[in-house]
């Protein structure tokens, strides 16, 4: 923790050696982010670039150094915001492929879990796989598909996020209540979906 806050101490007094440092240790986690937001791997380049360019050009303007990671998630899902505004009606999201790493999949468990609300989604989400949960949130609108992922792959809490994403803490809390609901109510969906399927391929 001291190593990191002296990094970014570092690098707000201007050495690149030490912005280097912070990219190389955050880039992978901010992508991912992205990735999960846009679903898009171009566009997940773009954007995490973009955060590391204004994390440069506005360094000064942190006056927390221990705030500096959610100081990167702030401009980072801001500017994912302002892309997707950009690109409505665009083709449909795909996950594959993005739970590349034993982290990847253990944040997605996390989300089926869902400890932290005394399991209101364990009935629905208990036997459903990381990949599936992905595609669940696939189908959230960004606003909601962000929250879920800053609360729970992040792991931030509703304070933070409202921070973050520049709401009110009420405002987050509706619709991490909204979210949690709209993806029990798509993965049920999916549930029944594959059931129906099999059914038919049973007595087909």
């Amino acid at each position: 923790m001291e190593e990191k806050k002296a990094l970014v101490e570092s690098m707000i007094n201007g050495s690149e050696a030490a912005f280097d440092e912070l990219y190389h240790s955050y880039s992978g986690k901010l992508y991912r982010m992205a990735y999960f937001i846009t679903g898009n791997r171009s566009d997940s380049e773009d954007i995490l670039q973009e955060t590391f360019v204004k994390c440069y050009l506005y360094k000064s303007k942190l006056k927390q150094t221990e705030r500096f990671e959610p100081w990167l998630y702030q401009i980072l899902v801001r500017t994912a915001w302002r892309l997707e505004r950009k690109k409505k009606g665009r083709a449909e999201i795909s996950y594959e492929g993005i739970l590349e790493n034993e982290e990847d999949k253990k944040s997605a468990e996390h989300i089926r879990e869902d400890k932290k609300t005394d399991g209101p989604l364990e009935s629905v989400l208990v036997a459903e796989t990381a990949n599936e949960i992905q595609a669940a949130l696939s189908n959230l609108d960004i606003k909601y598909r962000t929250v879920i992922l800053l609360y729970y792959y992040n792991e931030l809490s509703t304070r933070e996020i409202a921070h973050i994403t520049g709401a009110m803490e009420g405002t987050v809390k509706s619709r991490l209540h909204k979210a949690r609901k709209l993806l029990k109510d798509l993965l049920k969906a999916d549930s029944s979906e594959k059931t129906e399927m099999e059914r038919g391929f049973c007595h087909g």
